[in-house]
């Protein structure tokens, strides 16, 4: 699996989750559904800025190297 297909997936598990605590929890203000917004979306975009992809390995520089 991609590392482009994981960071997405970590995403959205991550703000469907918090979403449905949020829920379960019977929220109903719209000041807690903004915080839960927040709470929910602020990690993953942390995680998209600062997750970089993985160096290449040898045997993909070599098939670059080749082309």
């Amino acid at each position: 699996m991609h590392t482009d297909h994981v960071k997405v997936a970590l995403m959205g598990s991550w703000i469907v989750a918090i979403g449905a605590l949020g829920y379960l929890a019977g929220v109903t203000s719209f000041a807690a559904w903004a915080a839960l917004t927040v709470i929910s979306l602020a990690p993953p975009a942390v995680m998209a800025r600062l997750w970089n992809k993985p160096a290449p390995s040898m045997s993909e520089s070599i098939q670059d190297a080749l082309r």
